[in-house]
């Protein structure tokens, strides 16, 4: 701790103007209860914790049962409503399931036996356990000489100099513990608690003044971040209406230089029509007959073409008609051939029947014939 010199003078002088102490229960006390005390203890005062531990076992079997209950529910069970109601349920709840799973019961008896170096360390390391209760306990129940404090003692230092103002808790009460005659301990252990006793009230009020000043601060920093953030969406809306206006001023523009483009266009393809078409005309005016003449012979030209034309149409169409007429005939002479042969076949095949049946004729006479032979020749026989 810095200026550890300095600081335990105005300790010693400190310690010296304390007079009222509390009483504290003697080495033949429960571990358990004296335990379950001091953590109540932490960061609150004496008669508050004697209240709340006697609700405590009223509501209660045994301290197993404590173990197993929620903080929330210790922490309703006590009528703790102080702003460090769950935190102390907390602490409470760990310290006694420290204690369960190194004896398998929620007992301390064991640990007189032990030495005391291991049941200091034990003690001190065991989860959730403040350094004033701990330092407590182990006075009370075990004979270590400690001093522990919480940071209601600590605030009653520092503004006596006897700490600095930046040291936790942990650390006050190891060096109390270098700083103080271990013969000495339980005395000075004693007279701190009376003192945060004593001026517990005040200690809270400013507390509360604190947190009241946090808060506000802090409303008002979300306030701020709230209208900061409001800010930054209407900017940014408005930064998106912008960019869509500027968009669409982008695109008028380009539809209307692509419009203006078009027309140009338009417009030199209509000059450049209208120079062929001057040109066309000059040619026609240049190529036109300038004397009656000249006009008949082109008449003439004309229908001599016509003639020709009409002659040539009239060799084209005797030409197609005699080539239409080449392939009727053709037809017409296939279709005929067709039909002859069919009629040959047809008669072919009638002869051909014919015959058949005059041949089956002649072999049934024949066999007709053999018949009446045989019975000519059985009948003679007979006779």
């Amino acid at each position: 701790m810095k200026n550890a010199a300095a600081h335990a003078k105005k300790l010693t002088s400190v310690l010296k103007g304390l007079k009222k102490k509390i009483e504290l229960p003697g080495e033949d006390a429960d571990p358990i209860e004296v335990l379950v005390k001091a953590v109540l203890a932490w960061e609150s005062t004496t008669d508050k914790a004697e209240a709340m531990f006697s609700k405590l076992c009223a509501g209660t079997v045994d301290w197993n049962d404590l173990r197993v209950c929620m903080p929330e529910e210790i922490a309703a069970m006590a009528g703790d409503k102080s702003p460090e109601a769950l935190e102390r349920a907390t602490r409470l709840k760990l310290s006694m399931r420290g204690v369960y799973l190194r004896h398998h019961e929620v007992t301390l008896e064991p640990e007189r036996a032990n030495r005391k170096r291991e049941v200091k360390t034990f003690i001190e390391r065991l989860e959730g356990m403040p350094a004033s209760a701990a330092a407590r306990l182990l006075g009370v129940c075990f004979d270590i000489p400690t001093v522990g404090v919480d940071s209601q003692a600590c605030e009653l230092l520092a503004a006596k100099g006897a700490v600095p103002e930046d040291a936790s808790a942990e650390e006050v009460s190891s060096w109390l513990s270098k700083q103080i005659n271990p013969t000495q301990a339980l005395e000075v252990q004693a007279k701190l608690q009376a003192w945060v006793d004593a001026e517990h009230a005040k200690l809270q009020a400013a507390r509360k003044k604190d947190r009241q000043v946090a808060d506000r601060v802090a409303k008002k920093v979300r306030d701020q971040s709230a209208k900061d953030r409001a800010a930054r969406q209407v900017a940014r809306a408005k930064a998106m209406v912008e960019a869509r206006k500027v968009a669409e001023e982008k695109a008028r523009i380009r539809e209307a230089k692509k419009v203006e483009t078009e027309a140009r266009k338009a417009h030199v393809a209509a000059e450049k029509d209208a120079k062929a078409a001057a040109k066309k005309g000059a040619s026609v005016k240049k190529k036109a007959p300038k004397s009656k003449a000249s006009a008949k012979k082109t008449k003439k030209k004309v229908a001599a073409r016509k003639s020709t034309a009409k002659k040539t149409t009239k060799k084209t169409s005797k030409k197609t008609a005699k080539k239409t007429t080449k392939k009727t005939t053709k037809k017409t002479t296939k279709k005929a051939t067709k039909k002859t042969s069919k009629k040959k076949v047809a008669k072919r095949k009638t002869t051909a029947k014919k015959t058949t049946k005059k041949v089956a004729k002649r072999t049934s006479t024949k066999k007709k014939v053999a018949k009446r032979a045989a019975t000519r020749k059985k009948t003679s026989r007979k006779r």
